[in-house]
């Protein structure tokens, strides 16, 4: 079974999900606990929380000998074809 059996529209809230998972362990682990997990977040929290995740994703590539733009660079590349394939459903 993979992610793109119900087009890619469904791919990317399945990817969204990943994400919203990936928040509420981060919350969990820094005390921000204030998504629950589902793809409803408040824009506010989802800036703090989000911008605290990537903050921290930096700092693990800086100790990694890794640009922290190089990852920002990749993931919007990602993000821009995954929303492509939707656009062009």
């Amino acid at each position: 079974m993979s992610i793109y059996d119900e087009g890619p529209a469904e791919a990317n809230r399945t990817r969204a999900s990943w994400a919203a998972t990936a928040l509420k362990a981060f919350g969990r682990e820094t005390g921000q606990n204030y998504t629950d997990g589902t793809l409803n977040v408040d824009g506010d929290e989802l800036r703090e929380i989000g911008g605290d995740l990537l903050a921290n994703l930096f700092h693990l590539a800086r100790i990694n000998d890794v640009d922290p733009d190089e990852i920002t660079r990749s993931g919007y590349l990602h993000y821009e074809e995954e929303v492509a394939e939707e656009e062009n459903e």
